[in-house]
């Protein structure tokens, strides 16, 4: 087993430990494990893996995401992932954090119904530096709670089911955006890049990482800073990789890794998050290496007895309760039945003009939905069941 940390050779971006520190407890105070972090609640940061398991039957977890809308460009491509099994036979699993310009509900329903996770990314996915960065806890709730919303009424997922959330362009919104997590209830949060806290940066890595658990009232350390007091929930960094030129990076867009430093030395998690437009960025360019690489490398994941490709939620209920590779199909949430039966039986698809409060000062606007009837405007941020006459912000 390496000295490293166990959680610090993660590829791209992945859940790691715990800390959290509930009640009168001092800033300074260490995280113990049984002492003042208990399981499921609380994990603290440790250099070997949770739950006092044999190395040998230690799952190798690989946590695939991908961002933006779901809609006709890309759901074929992530269908075509859906015969692809665990070790368990059942289903391989994926975290779309999804945005709402141009999503196409019934296909989200889709995947949703056939055991993916939906997470959030926002409404407007508006620009960094006139929006995000000034934007304040009642902004930041909008654009959680609003999707919520939109996705409960056009995909018919209840809101219970849409626990993590990941920011824009990766922009953290400090206080204001865990306050308005916490308030809204949300499990976790995967927005968090660190280059400190990798393998391979700096002649002696430093491998440890905390994150918060869901503790009310706690005091958390995360990442490369402190998170705000008062954060619950889980916080899933974002491990940068090294990529070929030596630079560092957070998403698979900009880099490749490798898994068998995971594999082959400790089975820290191996995480995979990306856009469906870098791999229509190779398609564009006369080549469908990217597409064939990704799939080819699920393949021989596909043929391992020891490896789990979970979405962010399942890796979570792991790591709340720690079992060894013998059992991790026993858990419920890596179970598996028939398919339920389909509940979108009436997809519909709603042209909005300019005349219905589109954003952007955009023409037309295309919204795929499983309800009917159409809205009177499109739902958008402050009126997310559009059925106001408001302007889009």
């Amino acid at each position: 087993m390496s000295s490293s940390s166990w959680w610090c050779f993660l590829v791209v971006a992945l859940l790691v430990s715990a800390l959290v520190v509930t009640g009168t407890t001092t800033e300074d105070e260490v995280c113990e494990q049984d002492k003042n972090c208990f399981l499921p609640n609380c994990l603290c940061g440790s250099v070997t893996h949770p739950g006092n398991i044999p190395f040998d039957e230690v799952p190798q977890f690989v946590v695939l995401s991908f961002d933006s809308a779901v809609r006709d460009t890309n759901i074929d491509f992530y269908l075509k992932f859906k015969d692809f099994m665990n070790p368990n036979d059942c289903r391989i699993t994926m975290t779309f954090f999804l945005s709402h310009l141009y999503a196409n509900y019934p296909m989200v329903n889709e995947l949703h119904r056939i055991g993916h996770e939906i997470g959030l990314h926002s409404v407007t996915s508006s620009d960094v530096e006139n929006y995000w960065r000034p934007a304040n806890e009642s902004v930041w709730m909008h654009e959680m709670d609003d999707l919520r919303t939109i996705i409960e009424n056009n995909a018919f997922i209840d809101k219970k089911h849409l626990k993590g959330w990941r920011a824009p362009y990766l922009e953290l919104g400090g206080d204001e955006m865990f306050s308005a997590l916490n308030e809204l209830g949300l499990e976790y949060d995967c927005s968090w890049p660190t280059l400190r806290y990798t393998n391979w940066f700096g002649s002696n890595p430093i491998g440890a990482l905390y994150t918060p658990s869901t503790t009310p009232a706690s005091r958390t350390v995360s990442s490369d800073d402190a998170l705000p007091r008062g954060t619950t929930g889980w916080v899933v960094p974002m491990i940068d990789l090294n990529d070929n030129t030596g630079e560092a990076c957070a998403m698979l867009d900009n880099c490749n890794g490798n898994f068998n430093l995971n594999y082959l030395n400790n089975k820290a998690p191996f995480g995979i998050f990306s856009h469906y437009s870098w791999f229509l960025e190779g398609h564009l360019n006369g080549t469908d290496a990217r597409e064939t690489g990704y799939t080819r490398f699920l393949e021989w994941l596909s043929s391992k007895d020891d490896v789990y490709v979970v979405s962010v939620d399942r890796l979570l209920e792991w790591m709340k309760n720690p079992v060894p590779l013998s059992e991790v199909g026993t858990l419920d949430a890596f179970k598996c039945s028939a398919d339920p039966r389909p509940d979108c039986v009436d997809p519909q698809e709603y042209t909005f003009s300019m005349e219905d409060n589109l954003p952007n000062s955009l023409d037309e606007v295309i919204m795929g939905s499983c309800t009917r009837p159409q809205p009177d405007y499109y739902p958008w941020l402050y009126n997310p069941e559009g059925d106001l006459n408001i302007p889009a912000v």
